[in-house]
């Protein structure tokens, strides 16, 4: 058991930052990426990205959490039962991103290639800066999907046709 104990201590050295760097990874994702895509689809914007994994990126965060505090109860002689309970967690926490994994490829990505259009959006995949064919770029208009052109480029495109409309 000591010995164990010793190499799991060992082992919190680098577990315990590279949980931290995923946490502050996720949290980082979640704010540059997620909530300003989400926001983008409420807002009904001129041109949204729509992730399916998403999903992964809200529920991922319980992984690293996880894996610091399974960490640091092995590094620390406990009784079994209560490893036992941190096995479980981290089964747990899995199989919750593996849902998620799921719910992204069974519902969200049929549903949004559902509802996008009926919202008045065309897909849009040659603009500029599209990472994966996971990432799927809608624009109300389709004259404003142009092979090259950005994201930024698009929105002042409407810009431009609000400012007209208004002032002909």
């Amino acid at each position: 058991m000591q010995d164990r104990v010793k190499h799991n201590r060992k082992n919190t050295i680098w577990i315990i930052p590279f949980s931290i760097a995923l946490l502050i990874f996720n949290v980082y994702l979640i704010h540059e990426s997620t909530i300003p895509d989400i926001r983008d689809i409420f807002d009904l914007s001129p041109v949204i990205r729509v992730t399916p994994l998403f999903t992964l990126v809200i529920t991922f965060w319980a992984i690293p959490l996880t894996m610091v505090v399974a960490v640091i109860a092995n590094a620390i002689p406990l009784k079994k039962q209560v490893l036992k309970i941190f096995e479980y967690i981290s089964i747990f926490s899995v199989g919750v991103n593996v849902i998620s994994i799921a719910i992204a490829f069974l519902i969200i990505a049929p549903l949004h290639y559902y509802t996008m259009p009926k919202l008045g959006y065309t897909r849009c995949n040659i603009l500029e800066d599209h990472p994966t064919i996971y990432f799927t770029d809608w624009v109300k208009n389709p004259a404003w999907c142009v092979r090259g052109k950005s994201r930024e480029w698009v929105n002042e495109q409407s810009r431009l046709d609000s400012s007209t409309a208004l002032n002909p």
